[in-house]
């Protein structure tokens, strides 16, 4: 089965399977968000962040450019 040809739609974002591996070593499969398709919010204020990032930091901060 091709992963990618999975994505859902929820409301303000594309969700797509992701395989991961869990602190116990089991293989497990989880939703992740592939893409924001409306505005997402921190602390009552609007912010669109970055769908990835190389760090945490660039991934929360209202100046992220996801690089």
């Amino acid at each position: 089965m091709n992963a990618a040809k999975n994505i859902i739609h929820t409301t303000g974002a594309l969700l797509r399977p992701q395989k991961v591996t869990d602190m116990f070593g089991n293989v497990i499969w989880m939703w992740a968000v592939a893409e924001f398709t409306d505005d997402s919010y921190k602390d009552g204020d609007v912010f669109n962040p970055p769908e990835t990032a190389i760090s945490i930091e660039k991934l929360v901060n209202d100046e992220s450019d996801g690089k």
